[in-house]
């Protein structure tokens, strides 16, 4: 087996949740998958591409956003490895619904619809799992709504709450971001401004409640970053 379809499998199997299918259904999957690479800032897919096939993140990480209708970028997510991306326009048939681009080198294995419900047809418990993984995404969407209307420093805390959810890991110091992000990017996630992006760090640090190392955050004191939250709100 070629180490490219190693990596596909081993990841499928242990972080996707593709990886509840049984191992001939990943072994078909892996056999029909073309594995993709893409540099740092590279587009994935623009909104409105035709949506035939859906990535698993195989390594790497993806920033997905849209542009509102005053110019800005607004990040809806970030993925890393195991991630499902694509997955909305590869069910309905239709165009993407956001951007994808790569925050650094990115490896992800691609497949196409046909190949994907041939195998769920088959095996229809697993897409359960995709059911989930949109029923989680639109929970998500429908907070950063919520949140958008929140004063920035409930903004702030909100965010990196949702970050921790999704990229945290839990350490004796603290729970880590496991992603590094620019203030720029963090601050699209967030829905502030670079500038008040790192003005409100700053506070979060004075509070004791987080700290930065090597461009990675560090929430300190989870529950004091939710009481933060709910008092900013």
């Amino acid at each position: 087996m070629a180490i490219q379809d190693t990596l596909s499998r081993s990841v499928l199997k242990s972080k996707s949740v593709l990886g509840r299918l049984p191992d001939e259904a990943i072994d078909v999957l892996v056999g029909r998958a073309r594995h993709v690479r893409f540099g740092k800032g590279e587009m994935l897919y623009r909104r409105g591409d035709e949506g035939d096939s859906l990535m698993v993140i195989l390594a790497g990480r993806v920033k997905i956003s849209n542009i509102s209708d005053d110019a800005r970028e607004v990040v809806l997510n970030f993925l890393g490895p195991g991630d499902l991306n694509g997955e909305i326009a590869v069910l309905d048939g239709k165009g993407r619904s956001a951007d994808a681009t790569a925050l650094e080198p990115t490896e992800a294995a691609l497949i196409h619809r046909r190949d994907l419900f041939a195998v769920l047809e088959r095996y229809p418990a697993a897409l359960l799992g995709i059911v989930s993984v949109l029923a989680s995404k639109l929970r998500m969407a429908s907070a950063m709504v919520e949140h958008g209307l929140l004063q920035m420093s409930a903004k702030a805390a909100h965010g990196l709450l949702r970050l921790a959810a999704l990229h945290g890991r839990e350490a004796a110091d603290g729970t880590h971001l496991d992603i590094k992000l620019s203030q720029k990017d963090l601050g699209s996630y967030l829905g502030l401004s670079r500038e008040n992006t790192s003005r409100e760090l700053g506070r979060l640090r004075e509070a004791g409640l987080v700290r930065t190392e090597d461009g990675e955050i560090i929430i300190t004191d989870r529950q004091g970053l939710e009481d933060w939250a709910s008092a900013a709100g």
